[in-house]
């Protein structure tokens, strides 16, 4: 199996960065010093090789950073670039963005950020989407009052029905929205993962972007 595939092993050896294979007890232990006199804390799903959330964590280093990833690659690469510059504010783990609510506490997140996930085209397969009622709810007992999502997707169809969802959700209210985010005004903050990167190279399909807040009872 290592010579199919290398980053079997080598996800191993950032012991720091990573969490290969988390479970309560391991993540409370980083939990504990990674949030220590923590200003917010962010989580990324889907987090790839870590860019998006890497600039992120440069950009405010009185922030902590989780980054959800399930390929293996992926996640070896982004770690190896974290601890090469020693961003100390970030801690990846290999594990599905809807099991959060088994690792952070009610009331302890501030802000989601989604970029490109999954968009299960198929509509026999869209039940399996990331967002939708249940995982709205379980956003709603772990974010801090005016928590924040950050949700990015070129799937336009994808986006048109995630942002229905939140918008016709009582906890959520919908702040910024463009269905093509490098022209319009919210393109001067954005900040660009891989998959951005990639988009350059094939004519810039349009990006749908929304910012949504959490609104409590």
């Amino acid at each position: 199996m290592e010579r199919n595939n290398p980053y079997i092993t080598r996800i191993y050896d950032y012991e720091e960065y990573l969490l290969p294979h988390p479970n309560r007890e391991s993540f409370d232990q980083h939990w504990r010093k990674k949030v220590q006199n923590s200003a917010k804390v962010h989580v990324e799903i889907g987090c790839g090789s870590g860019r998006y959330l890497m600039e992120l964590a440069r950009n405010s280093p009185d922030e902590t950073f989780f980054g959800l990833e399930l390929r293996l690659k992926r996640l070896v690469l982004a770690a190896k670039k974290i601890k090469r510059e020693q961003l100390e504010n970030i801690l990846l783990m290999r594990e599905r963005g809807e099991y959060l609510d088994d690792y952070f506490e009610e009331g302890s997140i501030n802000v989601l950020h989604i970029n490109f996930p999954d968009p299960w085209s198929k509509k026999g397969r869209r039940k399996h989407r990331i967002f939708n009622q249940d995982f709205l709810k379980m956003m709603h007992r772990l974010f801090v009052p005016f928590g924040e999502i950050f949700f990015k997707t070129d799937h336009l169809e994808y986006f048109q029905s995630t942002a229905e969802l939140i918008g016709n959700s009582r906890n959520f209210e919908i702040v910024d929205f463009t269905s093509d985010l490098h022209q319009s005004p919210f393109a001067e903050y954005n900040i660009k993962t891989e998959f951005e990167l990639l988009f350059q190279s094939k004519g810039n399909p349009p990006i749908g972007f929304l910012r949504a807040k959490h609104i409590p009872e």
